[in-house]
Formats: structure tokens, sequence, C-alpha cells
């Protein structure tokens, strides 16, 4: 097993196509949603290729998910054929030397249990636990890195907030709230089930993971906006669990994209996102609006290491059309994962997302992540230099002492 983790990370329904059994392409298909999934990269299909370019990249680790509609299509009846399909995925990562990171649940759900009430119907947890003991039987003996939930909060926000996800109902936090503690026991019951079926694994589960200051740091408003959010987003979600997280988590998984800089809002305790730059001589931004700050990768998990659990940094990346911003963007933050490292702190490993550009929920195909130019048209990949980039930043340890 690698000491150090290197990779990139992706995500069943942005990927391998035809997920027609989920809540997400129920939505796509009603046209409630601006763009379709369709074929994304039809990786189910093409994973051996695939996997062979993220080796020649010099990967040694994959992170993945596990599309829970395609194992149980209709509730109760189990597709031997698709966890035959995930059992020879595994196998073909372990031949190239890839060591899997599986998601078990990576924002979609079951269109049967969507049309139920989803996370939110009385039986969710107990139908979640029967896919994980399904799942867990078939693959724990080749995988013993989990990842159960993928950034809750975020689903949590976009599925019952901003009402752009699935389900797309009335906006509620109080139903917020509620599917937060759900997924908290989701992941409780996936761990004890993971670890009765291999004592030495490790689970997690990755949480999306903004690094946040104030506006002004001599006000104190915003400085208190900024702590509220700041326990919002990063502290309560693991206060979720019902005990401490140490003893339902081997590690955290840390998705780091951006900053967020805060300031008071009499409509808001948690303040409102400050996107000027009266306080700063430069402040830059991704396609999507998101702020690029490579130190705040350093900080953030300098605040999760005192959690005292090892960390992962599960997603790092940015959408753009600018090659030459890709590769700056990717040299910067794995600096600011080596001055961590340097630092002491346990970090494990480093997946970039994604590894091919792919279906970004409601973004579509406009917003590029990949290491790798997808052609929609030929479902062709093409490394772009970033891919060259973090192939010599992992021969020459880039994250500090430890390569291959």
């Amino acid at each position: 097993m690698p000491d150090f983790l290197w990779g990139a990370a992706t995500a069943a329904h942005q990927v391998e196509g035809g997920n027609r059994w989920n809540d997400w392409w129920a939505l796509e298909e009603s046209g409630r949603l601006p763009h379709r999934s369709g074929e994304a990269c039809r990786h189910y299909e093409l994973f051996e290729s695939d996997f062979d370019l993220a080796r020649s990249l010099g990967h040694n680790a994959h992170r993945l998910s596990i599309e829970w509609s395609r194992i149980e299509p209709e509730e109760g009846r189990w597709s031997e054929e698709t966890l035959a399909h995930y059992v020879a995925v595994i196998a073909a990562l372990r031949r190239r030397g890839l060591e899997p990171l599986v998601t078990l649940q990576h924002f979609t759900l079951p269109a049967w249990l969507a049309r139920r009430g989803g996370w939110l119907a009385a039986d969710a947890l107990p139908r979640f636990a029967r896919y994980v003991e399904v799942v867990s039987a078939a693959l724990t003996r080749e995988v013993r890195y989990w990842i159960t939930v993928n950034e809750p909060a975020v689903y949590a926000k976009h599925a019952f907030v901003t009402c752009d996800w699935p389900p797309c109902g009335k906006k509620s936090w109080i139903s917020a709230v509620r599917v937060l503690r759900v997924l908290g026991r989701a992941h409780v019951c996936a761990y004890a089930i993971l670890h009765q079926h291999r004592c030495d694994a490790m689970v997690g589960l990755a949480h999306s993971a903004p690094h946040i200051v104030p506006c002004n740091a001599a006000s104190v408003r915003d400085r208190m906006a900024a702590r509220l959010r700041d326990r919002a987003l990063n502290d309560i979600p693991f206060r979720l669990f019902g005990c401490p997280a140490r003893n339902v988590l081997d590690f955290i998984g840390v998705n780091y994209y951006a900053r967020q800089v805060v300031r008071a809002n009499g409509f808001s305790a948690f303040g409102v996102e400050c996107t000027a730059d009266h306080h700063e001589a430069t402040r830059h931004f991704s396609k999507l609006g998101w702020e690029v700050f490579p130190p705040g990768l350093a900080q953030t998990l300098r605040n999760f290491a005192r959690m005292g659990l090892p960390l992962l940094v599960t997603e790092n990346g940015i959408a753009t059309d600018d090659e030459a911003e890709r590769i700056q963007f990717l040299r910067d933050h794995v600096a600011s994962l080596r001055q961590a490292r340097d630092a002491g702190l346990d970090v494990r490993g480093y997946f970039w997302w994604t590894l091919m550009d792919n279906y970004e929920w409601t973004a579509g195909r406009e917003a590029r992540f990949g290491l790798c130019e997808t052609d929609y048209a030929t479902q062709s990949r093409r490394p772009r230099a970033a891919a060259f980039e973090f192939r010599w930043l992992i021969g020459t340890r880039g994250a500090g002492g430890d390569g291959q």
C-alpha cells in the first residue's frame, strides 16, 4: 500500500452515463434542470482505458463512487450484473497498482426511494444499511478506504435551502437540519457495517471545507459572522453523529476549493460573501465564481487536524478554460499541502477533482475541472498540460517526502 495516496476523484453519475434509475436522472428528464447527464463520459464502459490513463499519469490511487440505483434499481431487487461490474472495476484498479477509495453515496438516490421522501423517508436508514451490507460483502476484501457520504452539508443546502438539486421542493431549513442528522446516522451505520466486514477498514466522510475569514478583521460584527458561518459549515456537521467523531471516523476527507470572505449582514447571522477587492490588492476567482486561495488549504488542514484524525484531501481543483491557470492552481495547492505536512500534520493523500471533464451537476459540461479533456462527440480523453505537471509533482515527491 502506498505511503501517500496521489490520484484523481470521480463520481458515478458524473462519469458513468446512463444512470437512469436515480433521482437526478428523473429530474433531468423532467426538464427542471438546465443540463442532462446523458452518456456523461461513458466511464461505465471505458473504465479500463481511463484507469490506464490515470496510471500513465503517475497516480497510485483513485477515488470513485458506487451508484446505489444501479445496484438496486427497484426496491429489494439487486443487480448481480452491476455488482459484478463494480468488482471488475476494483480489480482493474488493483491490477494497475491504484489504491481504491470508494464512496458509497455521492449525492444521488434511487428513484424508488426518492419518491418516498428520499433521506427523510421513515425507512431511509434501514434501506441504506441494506445497500451498504450488499456492497461491503462484495468489495471489502479488495477495498480498505471508504467514504460513506460525500459532502452532507452541501447536499442539505442544495436539496432543501436553495432547492436547485433533487428533490427541488419547498425551501426548508428545518428539513435541511433533519437531513443532516439522518446523514450523520447513515454514516455511523455504514461505519459499523464496513468494520464488521473488515477490521482494518479506513472509513471516513468527505466534507466540503471552505476557508472562511472576515471581510474586515477589525470589525467585531464581521468576525462574528465569519465565526458563525465557519461553525455552521465546518463544525456542526461533525456534531451530528451523536458521539465523539473520532469514535466513528478513521479519517476526515477534506474537499477544499475556495475561500469565503464574509461581511456582516443585518438579515443573516452568517453574513454574506464579499466579492469586492477593497480589503486586498487582488482577488482571483474561478469560472464558477469561487475564490482561488491556496494558503487556505494548509489552514483548513490545520483546523481539522485538531480532531486528532488522519486527513485526506479528497477533492481539490478548479473549473477553468485557461490551462496556465489550472497549472498554477495545482502547483500552489500542492505547495500548501506540503506546508501542512512539513508542519507535522498527518495528511495521507491528495485527490484532484477530477480525472476528466464530466457532468458537473447544474453546471453541466461547461465547468471543466479535468486533468484530461473530454471530447464528448468521440468520448476520447486528452491529457492536459496540468496532468503532466501533476505527474512531475508526484515524481518529485511534491508533498514533502512521499511519492509512489
